[in-house]
């Protein structure tokens, strides 16, 4: 699941990399030979730079209440460097840039485009082979970018530890807050994540559960669940609302495809529900919209 710059969906998603990265390091420990080791890595394009871009589609569908539709047409670009300080110590920097698109009837009084910009920063420090402490933020502006000001800020923050125990189970604590939000400031990520062996990975970390199969050291298959919280200022008075959130809940299914060491292909497809458009600081009431299947398509390389 991809999406940088995307609030705590952003955040949450390094939970499940921060796990795989901790279980490769009890791999080193079990099995010394590059090519073992390698099995049980996440896979990501393999450098010091790493790009992404992602889309997703939500085909249109009907709003509750009022005879008006909406499609929603989400694109991401992320670009950070990873500086690897010691053999303990990596730090990433950043930034990334988001736009979502709506198509809506003009009856549903809905901006049509909003927009995030954001530094990508973080630290990974892993105090030995079974156990690690990460920081991650992306402070930026968050909004439909009619006029940037100070109330356009936002910045989620991740904070994590886990640890790795020798029967193939890490267990992982922490949270997210979002500094600027109006609504779940305050995420708790817990579970823990069970490498079952070779091929079959199975993760239970709330609110990202997932099963993996690794056919090759090219070629992932997963099916999991996501959500998404996303929250922008509105500066179109006309919209009734300062704030806007977009929320909904994912079952999905896909593919990660690696053809080459610097270069990641995904894809997969779903069904979105529980769909709504939330508003704050002004008269609107929450606006609800009909459950559709949805596709998302990313590609990450690196140099």
């Amino acid at each position: 699941m991809d999406n940088y710059g995307k609030g705590c969906r952003v955040l949450l998603v390094a939970a499940v990399l921060m796990v795989a990265m901790v279980s490769s390091g009890r791999c080193e420990q079990q099995e010394p030979a590059a090519a073992a080791k390698e099995r049980f890595l996440p896979l990501q394009p393999r450098s010091d730079w790493n790009s992404q871009i992602s889309i997703s589609l939500l085909p249109t569908s009907d709003l509750h209440g009022i005879p008006a539709s909406v499609g929603i047409n989400d694109y991401r670009l992320r670009l950070v460097r990873n500086v690897n300080i010691n053999d303990k110590l990596t730090l990433s920097l950043g930034g990334g840039y988001g736009h979502k698109h709506i198509d809506a009837s003009a009856d549903a009084g809905l901006p049509q485009d909003l927009h995030s910009l954001y530094l990508d920063a973080g630290a990974y420090y892993k105090f030995n082979a079974r156990s690690f402490a990460s920081v991650k933020m992306t402070p930026g502006f968050y909004s439909d970018f009619k006029d940037l000001g100070s109330d356009d800020l936002r910045m989620p923050v991740l904070a994590l530890g886990g640890y790795a125990f020798s029967n193939g189970m890490t267990l992982i604590g922490g949270f997210a807050y979002r500094f600027g939000y109006h609504s779940a400031q305050f995420i708790p990520a817990l579970g823990l994540t069970y490498q079952v062996n070779d091929q079959w990975r199975i993760d239970l970390i709330a609110p990202r559960p997932g099963v993996t199969y690794s056919a090759s050291r090219q070629l992932q298959l997963f099916v999991a669940g996501d959500f998404s919280s996303d929250e922008y200022e509105l500066k179109d008075r006309a919209q009734g609302a300062k704030v806007i959130k977009y929320r909904d809940y994912r079952v999905l299914g896909g593919v990660d495809y690696l053809p080459t060491k610097q270069v990641k292909l995904s894809g997969a497809v779903g069904y979105a529900f529980d769909r709504d458009f939330v508003f704050y600081d002004g008269n609107r009431s929450s606006m609800r919209m009909d459950n559709v299947p949805f596709m998302r398509l990313s590609l990450d390389f690196g140099w």
